[in-house]
């Protein structure tokens, strides 16, 4: 059985490593180890051995479920210009119109999915959980806490779903 990195890697080869909708898509070569740690440094938390390796190994964004993942640095940007760091910087910053904002700390988002919402990495864990920031029903002058929902117990268990054909968000809606 291979890996997720080895699947990532021969889809990437054989030209089939793309998105779900490829409005942002594209094809965007892996990041050097420096590029990597200077990221790191920049966000202040190390990313899981997964994300790293997929960033390193595989590929710069532009591949996955939905929009896909963002570049950490560069490569796939969203419809505002962000990669992940960048949507990461955007959302860690405070909002003095919104004494409830507040980002979680290494809730890095890297799975765009359209309409605001994001599939967010939580890189303070070494599994690298996968949490779904859905602020759309978020109401004003509440916290955002209903906002972050749990979505996988790990990048590998997402990506992997994702490459079996799983939609975790069905399998996540019939378990309610």
């Amino acid at each position: 059985m291979k890996s997720l990195i080895e699947e990532l890697k021969e889809r990437g080869q054989l030209g089939t490593l793309v998105s779900d909708d490829d409005h942002f898509g594209g094809s965007f070569p892996p990041l050097s180890e420096s590029e990597v740690e200077k990221t790191e440094a920049e966000l202040a938390f190390a990313l899981p051995q997964t994300i790293r390796r997929i960033y390193r190994e595989v590929a710069n964004g532009g591949f996955g479920p939905a929009y896909g993942l963002l570049g950490l640095t560069g490569g796939m940007l969203n419809e505002d210009g962000c990669d992940a760091m960048g949507q990461y910087q955007m959302y860690a910053t405070p909002d003095p119109n919104d004494l409830h904002w507040q980002w979680p700390h290494g809730l890095l988002p890297v799975g765009h999915l359209g309409c605001a919402m994001y599939l967010c990495v939580d890189c303070t864990k070494p599994e690298g959980p996968v949490i779904w920031f859905e602020p759309n029903p978020h109401e004003d002058g509440t916290p955002w806490t209903e906002s972050f929902i749990p979505f996988a117990e790990s990048t590998e268990f997402w990506l992997s779903s994702w490459i079996n054909g799983e939609d975790l968000f069905e399998k996540m809606m019939t378990e309610e």
